[in-house]
């Protein structure tokens, strides 16, 4: 399906959900102040909101999109999705400073242990060496930043 008419079927598919949210409400008005000639107002408001199920359930299809069960879960309770997006995108970037911390120490480990080694086995193991490493090593930290 085209961008364009994911978009086009997305709008529909709001457009309907706020009709349907106004229909819900006019029912509820109708409900509270039931008259007794009020009974065909009320079916109809019914009627009314069948046909916009009806219209949902066909735009479904149209749609790809995917929504995390947790965000839905989040939803049924009453709460703000963004919630759980602002604790996602926390999470990770916390676990990318746990990541980028490993990488760092691996990196210091690597540049300690290669001294060590220049200094204990000083014929096997040159200068170009060491550089050659810490040059490899600053640019890969430098491309992930």
């Amino acid at each position: 399906m085209q961008p364009d008419e994911v978009q086009n079927t997305r709008e529909s598919l709001e457009n309907q959900l706020n009709e349907l949210l106004q229909v819900l409400f006019e029912l509820s008005v109708v409900v509270y102040d039931f008259q007794p000639d009020g009974n065909k107002l009320v079916w109809e408001k019914i009627n009314g909101i069948l046909e916009h199920y009806k219209t949902i359930d066909e735009l479904k299809d149209g749609l790809d999109a995917f929504i995390p069960e947790e965000v839905i879960n989040f939803v049924e309770h009453g709460k703000n999705p963004d919630i759980f997006t602002q604790g996602f995108v926390d999470r990770a970037a916390t676990e990318n400073q746990h990541t980028n911390g490993k990488i760092k120490a691996v990196n210091d480990f690597r540049h300690l242990l290669s001294e060590e080694f220049a200094k204990s086995f000083p014929d096997l193991y040159d200068d170009a060496n060491i550089l050659k490493a810490e040059e490899t090593s600053s640019a890969s930290l430098d491309e992930k930043s």
